[in-house]
């Protein structure tokens, strides 16, 4: 189990996290907005030298009840970004300039 609040887990992916978790995390296929801002969230963590791992974004969704099939695809996704694979992000513009800064902020 994951602690997140555990002083080790750098801020900035529990941001990561958070911002996340304001989407509708209860359906089991993500909206197309949500689905562009998580895999944007995610690999700009990755750039950032942060990455979250498959295992804390799964920890999360389960400690806050997101729908399994919503976790498993965001958990896959960081997994896909974690492993250096290409990862398609039809909408980037939905991973705001806003989003980006506050998580720069916390690296």
């Amino acid at each position: 189990m994951v602690n997140f609040k555990d002083k080790s887990m750098p801020t900035a992916i529990e941001k990561a996290l958070d911002f996340i978790g304001g989407m509708n995390t209860s359906m089991s296929v993500p909206h197309s907005m949500d689905e562009s801002t998580a895999k944007g969230i995610l690999k700009y963590l990755h750039d950032l030298g942060v990455p979250a791992s498959p295992e804390v974004v799964m920890a999360r969704g389960e400690q806050e009840g997101w729908n399994p099939e919503f976790t498993k695809k965001v958990a896959g996704w960081a997994e896909k970004v974690a492993s250096g694979n290409r990862i398609l992000i039809k909408n980037p513009e939905y991973f705001s300039t806003y989003m980006q800064e506050q998580l720069k902020e916390l690296v």
